[in-house]
C-alpha cells in the first residue's frame, strides 16, 4: 500500500480541522502539510495543536514550497485562494480536491479545464 502525501489548504478552519484529524488516524495517510493564509495566527504552530495532539507538522503560508513531495491538496478556502491553488497544483503535479464554494462561471470554467 502507497501512504499517500496529503496537504490540506485552510487547515485552521471547521474543515480544515475536521481533515487534519481524518488524514492524520487514517493508515494510508500522510499529514505532509498544513496551509494557512499569510498573516494567520496559526503560522509556524503545529498544525496537530488543532485536533488536540501534536504531528510535528508546522502550519506555513508558503504554497509552491510545501506542495514538494505532496501527492494531493485538499483546500476549503475561498474561490479567489483554490484558484490560486489550483496553478500551483497544476505546476507542482499535485492532485487537488476542491471542497470550497461559491464560485462563478469562470472559475468554473478554470476548475473544468484544470480537470482535463
Amino acid at each position: 500500500m502507497i501512504t499517500q502525501k496529503i496537504a490540506i489548504a485552510g487547515s485552521s478552519g471547521r474543515m480544515g480541522r475536521t481533515l487534519l484529524e481524518a488524514v492524520t488516524q487514517a493508515p494510508d495517510m500522510q499529514l505532509a502539510a498544513a496551509l494557512e493564509r499569510t498573516g494567520s495566527p496559526y503560522l509556524n504552530k503545529d498544525a496537530g495543536e488543532l485536533i488536540g495532539a501534536g504531528c510535528g507538522i508546522p502550519i506555513v503560508s508558503d504554497f509552491a514550497s510545501a506542495l514538494q513531495g505532496c501527492h494531493h491538496l485538499i483546500d476549503f478556502t475561498r474561490p479567489q485562494g483554490t484558484l490560486v491553488h489550483l496553478e500551483l497544483c497544476r505546476q507542482a503535479g499535485v492532485a487537488m480536491v476542491i471542497g470550497t464554494t461559491g464560485f462563478e462561471a469562470d472559475g468554473k470554467a478554470v476548475i473544468a479545464a484544470a480537470a482535463k
